[in-house]
């Protein structure tokens, strides 16, 4: 009688160990709410950040032509294929080639440039069913401490993913002797050589930013990277995606001037 009640008292310590096992096992595994965002922020955007291989033609010590590759990153913004990056990842390129997110790869054109802000437009003409836009959010409204992400081609490793914070907002970026661009977001989220013109992301999967630069004395990530503003992206879009704004523009300050001169010669003539 005492065995059987060994026995039964053995088999319940056992099953409450388990039980014990089992739920600490469960918590182990179980993902923070933050975990779960950056994966599902992840898995929303990948798709509509592209990798970009440039090729540019230098020249040996014999004048003979050498190719030189290079890598960055890039933003599907619609389905007709234009994509956005920064402008030094396909300054003086002569082919650029882009990989999608499912692995085709398309020839690319550029179709408008602005490198005072350090952004370009390339084009591919791969079918809308392949290109998966990411929205455009906004960058008026971001604070100091915000959570961000960055997904780009860093070293020719494409799909990576890095997370970080806003360290710091309004700050000016001088990315050539001749270019300093102001307003950049700057962020403590790894990026390195190939992420540029890929975009930073917010915890709602908005694109905020274009990752242009990284402060670093070894050309490595050291936690200070910078970012154009999406607002800025939004505003000089339209003009280096179609000619039309761009004429527009043009042909009013025409206007103006055959208005201005006018008016001056009339001016002029009834002059005493």
């Amino acid at each position: 009688m005492r065995e059987r009640q060994r026995g039964k008292i053995y088999l319940l310590l056992m099953i409450c160990f388990l039980e014990v096992f089992s739920l600490r096992a469960e918590r182990a595994l179980a993902l923070t709410r933050s975990e779960e965002n950056t994966i599902r922020v992840f898995q929303l955007v990948s798709p509509g950040v592209v990798n970009i291989t440039t090729t540019s033609i230098g020249r040996d010590f014999f004048f003979n032509p050498v190719p030189t590759e290079g890598s960055g990153s890039g933003v599907v913004v619609d389905t007709s294929g234009h994509i956005v990056t920064s402008y030094h990842v396909v300054q003086g390129s002569s082919h650029l080639e882009v990989t999608l997110a499912d692995g085709s790869r398309w020839q690319a054109s550029v179709v408008g440039t602005s490198p005072g802000n350090d952004l370009a437009v390339i084009k591919i003409e791969a079918p809308p069913e392949q290109l998966k836009p990411l929205h455009l959010g906004s960058s008026k409204n971001l604070r100091v401490g915000q959570k961000v992400l960055a997904v780009g081609n860093p070293f020719g490793l494409g799909q990576t993913l890095t997370t970080g914070t806003i360290s710091s907002l309004g700050r000016d970026v001088r990315i050539s002797q001749d270019v300093v661009i102001e307003n950049v977001i700057q962020a403590d989220a790894a990026i390195n050589p190939g992420n540029s013109g890929g975009p930073l992301i917010n915890s709602a999967g908005e694109v905020i930013g274009i990752n242009t630069a990284i402060f670093s004395p070894t050309g490595a990530s050291v936690g200070i990277s910078f970012a154009i503003p999406v607002d800025t992206v939004r505003r000089i879009l339209p003009g280096m995606v179609s000619l039309w704004p761009r004429l527009a523009t043009w042909l009013l300050v025409v206007i103006l001037l055959v208005v201005f001169l006018r008016w001056y010669w009339r001016w002029f003539q009834a002059r005493p």
